[in-house]
């Protein structure tokens, strides 16, 4: 096993038994505590191959890079714990509803929810791109059933989102996955999507709005967890040989049209919400909001935050047709890519060298957490000039009225989606260009050795 010695080294500090659950993001191995006061903090620390170790609420997050996907599977296989193990749901819930904890289990439980679903959203982005580059360069017409094809897979994770959602949402929630699914599909059912013609479907005392939930989010997850709660609640008075039967039927029939009524529209209005304020907020502030963002954008993703950024982007892609905040994701990614790249040549020590240009490159294809933890935080530098970086293009596109029309991993490859008549892919070139000269410049001047530093590999 390629990480055998690292997933030793961390349950040597980790006692096994004092593990309820683990499970991963995109760079990190994120483990629930039975006691959170039971392990080495600095022993952890010391462990070649952990770039850093943070303490998330209930949380203890190892960073250790884009080879976590293979490191889970290796310390679920050598410590027997099960991929995805329940844990104790009651303690959980009530630590859940603790005010000090309100803000971090947000965060946790957004990113339950949307780091599975990723994956799939950014194939489809990345397949937009594709056909976006096969229309541009005439390779293929417009209405050829190729392109309808290539069509309809790029579009399936965006439209068939809440069905997504739903899953991974009742998985977090500890609700049958299928029900999740169930709930996806009432509410992007024919006869609220297409039959109602705009007229409201009168349910006994109710009625219940003619809204389109098809690649919205909100409106799913807010149903999902209250069923996950009202099944749980049903299911306590249902005998044990008749659960099977009569705990989802009860729910569904006297409970679902209270969510297609209220709870969806509520989810639905919150959406729209939320995008109107981001929008009024660019719109107010400008090319300022715009720099802001993107200068801070390493201390967002650092803390976790920028997964609760998602249902924005998701709703204004749905609403708008275009997203404003993908670019600062892009932007950021590439002053990361920049400020690191710069310190590389002014590190001497061969390891830390090689792991600038290596974290470096990563930045430029949108994972910017090697870099951030294991050189913009030794050497404080290309931390600084990341932050000008971003702030150059964060300025500059919002100036431009940069905007993405598709969600993709924000890295180079991604050029495509920005791509819709006039000079908008020109501009977003303009702005990372910026952001990389910048950042690579900053840090490439003030960058100096620091002895002593440990690369994690």
């Amino acid at each position: 096993m390629k990480h055998e010695k690292l997933v030793k080294d961390i349950l040597k500090v980790i006692d096994k038994e004092n593990i309820k659950d683990v499970f991963f993001c995109v760079t990190r191995l994120r483990f629930i505590l039975k006691d959170m006061s039971k392990f080495d903090k600095k022993a952890l620390e010391n462990i070649e191959g952990i770039m850093q170790v943070k303490t998330v609420g209930d949380q203890l997050q190892l960073v250790v890079g884009s080879k976590i996907q293979s490191v889970y599977n290796e310390f679920c296989e050598i410590s027997g714990i099960q991929k995805n193990e329940e844990v104790d749901a009651v303690e959980e819930e009530k630590k859940k509803f603790e005010l000090k904890n309100f803000g971090t289990s947000i965060l946790n439980t957004l990113s339950s929810i949307f780091v599975p679903v990723m994956p799939v959203f950014v194939a489809g982005g990345m397949m937009k791109s594709l056909v976006l580059i096969l229309s541009m360069l005439k390779v293929i017409s417009a209405e050829s059933g190729i392109m309808a094809v290539l069509n309809a897979i790029s579009d399936a994770p965006f439209y068939f989102l809440p069905f997504m959602v739903g899953y991974t949402t009742a998985k977090k929630f500890k609700l049958n996955e299928l029900f999740g699914l169930m709930i996806a599909g009432v509410l992007l059912y024919p006869t609220f999507m297409n039959q109602t013609a705009g007229k409201t479907v009168s349910f006994l005392f109710m009625s219940i709005p003619p809204l389109n939930y098809a690649s919205s989010v909100l409106p799913t997850i807010l149903c999902v967890i209250a069923f996950a709660y009202l099944y749980k609640l049903v299911d306590r008075f249902i005998p044990n040989n008749l659960k099977l039967v009569f705990s989802g039927l009860i729910t569904f029939t006297i409970f679902m049209p209270i969510l297609l009524a209220i709870v969806a529209p509520i989810g639905n209005f919150l959406g729209i919400q939320l995008s109107n304020i981001t929008v009024g907020l660019f719109s107010t502030l400008g090319p300022v909001a715009g720099a802001l963002f993107a200068e801070f954008m390493p201390f967002i993703i650092m803390a976790g935050m920028h997964t609760a950024l998602a249902p924005i982007m998701i709703q204004n892609l749905s609403s708008l047709g275009y997203d404003f905040l993908l670019p600062a994701f892009f932007i950021n990614n590439i002053a990361v890519a920049g400020a690191t790249l710069g310190a590389a040549f002014k590190i001497k020590d061969s390891k830390m060298k090689a792991a600038a240009f290596s974290s470096g490159g990563l930045g430029i294809i949108g994972i910017t957490e090697p870099a951030l933890y294991s050189i913009s935080i030794h050497y404080k530098q290309p931390l600084f000039g990341a932050m000008i970086g971003g702030a150059v293009g964060g300025f500059i596109y919002t100036l431009l009225n940069v905007v993405a029309y598709a969600y993709t991993m924000p890295e180079i490859f991604s050029l495509p989606t920005y791509i819709h008549g006039g000079s908008n892919l020109i501009k977003i070139i303009i702005s990372i260009l910026a952001a990389f000269i910048a950042s690579f410049v900053y840090s490439f001047i003030f960058t100096k050795e620091k002895k002593g530093v440990k690369v994690n590999e």
